[in-house]
């Protein structure tokens, strides 16, 4: 089963939801995101991490020197999910298995539990619902 485009919007706002940046304040950056190219893996890929960096602060995301220790995590996210290495999270999701969902993203570089259980909260059919409602 291969990521939607949904998921990798929502893969990309959880990778900014780290080092105390909360969840919710990724999420008001989506659209800015989206418009930027910052969730379409082509686009991602043909960058280099500084024009990746400086994207993500035109989006919103200017958190000084942690912007550029987060763009090679976009990167190399993107890379996954272009190589379609990440396809099983959307199994995982829609079998709600949580353990299987943080193996597959913990293999990405530069994703560790933290970031694979923020990602969890963000994207578990629960938490997408009631981003819904």
């Amino acid at each position: 089963m291969a990521l939607l485009d949904e998921h990798v919007v929502e893969l990309v706002v959880g990778t900014l939801a780290t080092y105390q940046y909360s969840l919710d304040k990724a999420w008001a950056l989506r659209d800015a995101l989206l418009s930027s190219g910052l969730c379409d893996p082509a686009t991602v890929v043909a960058m280099d991490v500084a024009d990746i960096g400086n994207a993500l602060k035109a989006a919103g995301y200017d958190r000084g020197g942690i912007t550029y220790i987060i763009a090679p995590r976009v990167r190399s996210l993107m890379e996954a999910v272009q190589a379609g290495t990440l396809d099983s999270i959307a199994e995982a999701l829609s079998s709600g298995d949580q353990d299987a969902f943080s193996e597959t993203l913990c293999s990405v570089k530069g994703f560790g539990p933290k970031a694979a259980f923020v990602a969890w909260q963000l994207m578990a059919p629960t938490r997408s619902e009631a981003r819904q409602a």
